[in-house]
């Protein structure tokens, strides 16, 4: 429907003066800087990045000891608001008249549209749908069907313009139903209100105060208050001096409510005074194209800061910081446990049509969320253990190591190693007349069986820990936990806890396959003790031959048993020399055992120095990798999300 608007008449006698309504007008344009919007260097784009990332971070530890589910859900309700909005026309400004029964809202909609498009009731003024006025129809279609204004509730402000009126072309104005109203209801008005880039609120002077107003819009929009007007509508009922009283009263709850850029104008439907200022100001909100921009970011500031308490107190955030360069390398390698799969990106990271909001460079195309957009975190690839290695304090990581070599049995492994590695060697550098002794009293077998014991001891350890030992684990992965923890948020409390304890039952076998891998080969024997071995059989042969010389001469000689024999076996003189070269070897072959067992000792208990430093080293490692690997990665995500909260904020 196209018409032409009527030139507004002249103002009615006991109307306000002039200069009230040019103050009013001037201060409704003057927050709105053409140059852009005043966030600190960071763009809408990065701040919608940010905050894109804050949700991801979020979802992963939504809980009731987590994120606020309904925090996120808000978040991602204004990603796709946002998303929508800076995709549909950027040449368009949404004005929303907004207002209670009677305020003279609609009346105010048709004196701006110039034409009895919204109907003002009569016997009970109240207005039940949506009705839009557009200048400019160009392009509108697809924001009137995101809006849901229905096609019959559409005009259209095309032709036959005033210069006037077509300095408002790209005004999108809606009269809302009554927020007040038991038959519309406000569900509809607070969505409207939602997708406004302006907000203009009619009040009259009777119900200027209404605290269903105040507490129910006003009060939880205070960080919108540079995308808010108020206009006091009805001032033809009132004189000069009254007006003027209101307008001071209405500042002082504005500004007692936190709406100090609020800006308030006085108007009156009936005479149109104050409509023509009124109309002024929407000329320049419409020409500065800023509006669009400054509510989505008063939207971004209001849930960012929802976001604040997860970002913990200034003393936790820099003990994290001072532990890890999370400002240099920020992106954890690993992907979250638990995590829900990530979109392609969200609704607003959409290439744009030709033509739409990238194309004038009116409003910023918003970024892909996982995209560099320079959000204050250098991404770079690498391995977190190795980056977030100092996370976790020195002292906690090593208690945590040491827990888990107690609760390994490292100590009692080492010196049974040590115990069958000294058993094992009998069998090759101890003197075998001992060992045939031994074998005599039954003594030998009492040695293996003991070391066949020592050796299952040792498999049953390398099967990993049980009962007790994973109690010992448990309560050293809290104590690490907590302590990595230490000052930080509760939901990140949780979630270090939880990350902590992600791997739990993968750790005892872990610690099995860690000492296992640090042990000798099972009744594996040094090189040296075969040749020890040989040395001893051929002292043990050479006593033989002594032995049975000696046998010879006492029976070939003393009794004569062989008179033709060879001197050797008959002279009996030779008795004592050969008796003296028999104890010479056998106390060779003791000496030998001795000295070699001393030396196997030795060596076994350096072998069981190195295979428990083998098992602490390897020990260590699963601890880094099962438990302090994922508290790391946990605070680097808290050290990410303190970033995005930074650049969603606009505060860095």
């Amino acid at each position: 429907m196209e018409t032409e608007a009527p030139v507004a008449g002249p103002a009615v006698p006991g109307g306000l003066p002039g200069g009230t309504h040019r103050r009013a007008g001037a201060a409704l344009a003057g927050s709105v800087h053409p140059g852009g919007l005043p966030t600190s260097g960071v763009s809408l784009s990065e701040r919608l990045t940010a905050l894109a990332r804050l949700v991801q971070i979020g979802s992963a530890r939504v809980g009731p000891d987590g994120f606020n589910a309904g925090l996120l859900d808000d978040a991602e309700a204004l990603l796709a608001r946002a998303g929508e909005r800076l995709r549909l026309s950027s040449h368009h400004t949404i004005v929303v008249l907004a207002g209670g029964t009677g305020s003279g809202k609609s009346s105010l909609f048709n004196q701006l549209a110039g034409a009895q498009y919204s109907p003002a009731g009569v016997l009970r003024p109240a207005t039940k749908e949506p009705h839009a006025c557009v200048w400019g129809m160009e392009g509108a279609g697809p924001l009137l069907d995101w809006l849901g204004i229905e096609p019959r509730r559409r005009y259209a402000r095309s032709s036959a313009l005033g210069e006037g009126e077509r300095a408002l072309t790209g005004l999108l104005l809606v009269d809302l139903p009554d927020h007040d109203s038991v038959t519309s209801g406000s569900a509809e008005v607070t969505r409207l209100i939602a997708q406004a880039d302006l907000m203009v609120w009619v009040l009259d002077p009777q119900k200027y105060a209404d605290a269903a107003v105040h507490s129910r819009y006003l009060v939880p929009m205070a960080g919108h208050s540079s995308v808010i007007a108020v206009t006091l509508n009805q001032a033809d009922l009132l004189t000069p001096e009254q007006a003027q009283d209101c307008v001071s009263d209405l500042r002082r709850l504005l500004d007692a409510e936190g709406l100090h850029d609020a800006r308030v104008l006085v108007t009156s439907a009936t005479s149109a005074a104050g409509v023509a200022d009124l109309r002024r100001a929407l000329i320049e909100t419409v020409i500065a194209r800023q509006a669009a921009l400054r509510r989505i970011s008063a939207d971004v500031d209001a849930v960012a800061a929802r976001f604040a308490p997860y970002a913990g107190d200034a003393e936790a955030r820099a003990r994290v910081r001072s532990a890890v360069p999370w400002t240099d390398a920020l992106e954890p390698a690993a992907p979250e446990p638990a995590a829900p799969v990530a979109p392609a990106g969200p609704p607003w990271a959409t290439p744009e049509s030709p033509g739409g909001p990238g194309a004038n460079g009116d409003m910023p195309a918003a970024p892909d969320a996982v995209g560099d957009t320079g959000s204050g975190a250098a991404e770079t690839a690498g391995d977190i253990v190795d980056i977030a290695r100092r996370a976790v304090p020195t002292a906690a990581s090593d208690a945590l190591a040491a827990a888990f070599c107690a609760a390994a049995g490292v100590s009692g492994v080492g010196h049974a190693l040590q115990s069958a590695r000294e058993l094992k060697a009998v069998d090759y550098v101890g003197w075998p007349v001992a060992w045939l002794a031994d074998r005599v009293a039954g003594r030998d077998p009492v040695r293996k069986v003991r070391l066949g014991a020592l050796w299952d001891e040792l498999r049953a350890v390398s099967a990993g820990a049980t009962g007790a030992q994973r109690s010992e684990i448990s309560n050293a992965i809290t104590t690490v936990a907590d302590e990595a923890g230490r000052g930080l948020p509760r939901p990140w409390q949780a979630s270090v806890r939880q990350a902590a304890r992600s791997r739990t039952d993968e750790i005892p076998a872990a610690l099995g396959a860690a000492i296992a891998q640090s042990l000798p080969k099972e009744n594996s024997v040094a090189p040296w003790w075969r040749a020890v071995a040989a040395w001893q059989g051929l002292l043990l042969g050479a006593a033989a031959v002594g032995v049975v010389w000696l046998l010879a001469i006492v029976i070939l000689g003393a009794f004569g048993a062989a008179p033709h024999a060879t001197l050797l076996l008959r002279d009996v003189s030779l008795l004592p020399w050969v008796a003296l070269m028999v104890a010479a070897i056998l106390l060779l072959g003791w000496l030998t055992a001795n000295g070699c067992m001393a030396v196997v000792i030795r060596e076994a208990d350096q072998e069981r120095e190195q295979a428990q430093q083998r098992m602490r080293t390897a020990i260590a490692d699963v601890a880094q990798l099962f438990v302090l690997a994922p508290v790391e990665r946990e605070l680097s995500e808290f050290a990410r999300f303190h970033d995005e909260l930074t650049v969603a904020r606009a505060t860095g």
